[in-house]
């Protein structure tokens, strides 16, 4: 269970549920205060009065500067978060929130093919109204279970027929490679799922372009990077020195030294870990950042490509 200072708390006005196993969370601030901006594709940290800390994309109107709205899936093996808010959590109900964050954020484009499976639909689902508001051709392929696990069907039927829903329990699995086609010039794609399905488009689109791909994943990438070997870690803001040895993680060994820092899932996914480098070499190991990121990096699974690493903490 990780934790984290500041942030504000929001009160839950709405609970409904838009699939089998997802509830779907209004959010607003108890006060009738607007909420900070958001674009699609981004997501905030949630803690719960379990002190559990987790990410959910922001899946509502980024127009509505008084609610968030977030869905949340019922997972069968819970580390604890949703099985509580499934469980436990009401309207009425708080929940501490931080401003939102966007890795995934939707970049212009002269026309977009989105690709969602499961409760990837959320920061899909922005997209999507987004490329439509702006009279920009778009296409979407979401591919669930059953058609009784579809998120927000009813807001996706009205989006018209550029929506291919795939129930694959009962229908053939769609082609992606036959869907996204072949590359035009202007094309983007969006892609949130589970791993298997994000393979799946990984290879629908090999060959195209360096950046018209783009993916928010639930688990990291897979890569082998090896042993790690030992580095130091110098805190400029804190005079900490800290070395992080082979077999222990960059945040861990910070918070050992009492350098607080903020972490939420701890797989390189989330970005809630984000520290600004100001010396030396990092080795991403996240899903989030390219090598040629000089100056950041994820504390939770990045380490040092060189003997010491200096850190704006």
């Amino acid at each position: 269970m990780m934790t984290r200072e500041g942030g504000r708390l929001l009160t839950v006005t709405e609970m409904d549920h838009p699939a089998r196993d997802v509830v779907a969370l209004h959010l607003a601030d108890p006060t009738g205060d607007p909420l900070p901006e958001w674009e699609p594709g981004a997501h905030i940290d949630v803690q719960l009065v379990t002190r559990h800390l987790r990410q959910y994309s922001l899946c509502g109107s980024p127009a509505d500067r008084f609610r968030y709205r977030i869905a949340v899936l019922k997972e069968r093996l819970s580390r604890g978060a949703s099985a509580y808010v499934h469980s436990y959590l009401r309207v009425g109900k708080q929940v501490r929130v931080w401003e939102p964050r966007n890795h995934f954020a939707l970049r212009p484009a002269e026309r977009y093919v989105f690709l969602a499976a499961g409760v990837g639909i959320t920061p899909i689902l922005p997209m999507v109204m987004r490329a439509r508001d702006a009279g920009i051709p778009w296409k979407l392929a979401y591919s669930v279970r059953t058609l009784e696990e579809a998120a927000f069907r009813d807001e996706l039927a009205e989006l018209g027929g550029a929506v291919t829903l795939r129930a694959t329990s009962t229908e053939d699995r769609l082609d992606l490679r036959e869907y996204a086609g072949t590359f035009e010039e202007g094309t983007a794609v969006y892609c949130c799922g589970s791993p298997g399905f994000v393979e799946a488009a990984e290879e629908a689109v090999a060959g195209w372009p360096a950046g018209a791909f783009h993916v928010e994943r639930f688990v990291p990438a897979p890569r082998d990077f090896g042993p790690g070997e030992p580095f130091e870690a110098v805190c400029a803001r804190s005079n900490v020195r800290v070395r992080v040895d082979a077999g222990t993680g960059l945040l861990t060994a910070l918070r050992r030294e009492g350098v607080r820092m903020a972490g939420g899932c701890l797989k390189g996914v989330c970005g809630s870990c984000a520290v600004t480098v100001l010396d030396g070499i990092p080795q991403h190991r996240d899903s989030l950042l390219t090598a040629d990121t000089v100056d950041r990096m994820h504390a939770c699974v990045s380490r040092a490509a060189t003997p010491e690493i200096v850190l704006d903490v």
